[in-house]
């Protein structure tokens, strides 16, 4: 589910209405003002974080790629020139 866009739109929501409850929970959201602030720094807070990850997991694979051997290149001896 979290691979696609409705996933991830679902998973955002999620993040967002929780970290609200959580700070109401704790206090910090008192004020309206105080609200808008943390909905839009919890909203940068996701964006970053997916975008990290997924740079990240693009590194993987491309390493994942690279580090591969190469079929039959490796398992023939080389013979000495003299």
């Amino acid at each position: 589910m979290g691979g696609g866009m409705i996933g991830k739109f679902v998973y955002f929501w999620m993040f967002l209405l929780g970290g609200l409850i959580v700070a109401k929970l704790l206090g910090v959201a008192d004020t309206a003002s105080n609200m808008i602030v943390l909905s839009i720094a919890l909203a940068l807070v996701f964006v970053v974080w997916n975008v990290l990850r997924a740079k990240s997991q693009e590194n993987a694979a491309a390493k994942k790629a690279a580090s591969r051997p190469k079929t039959g290149s490796q398992s023939k001896k080389k013979k000495k020139k003299r």
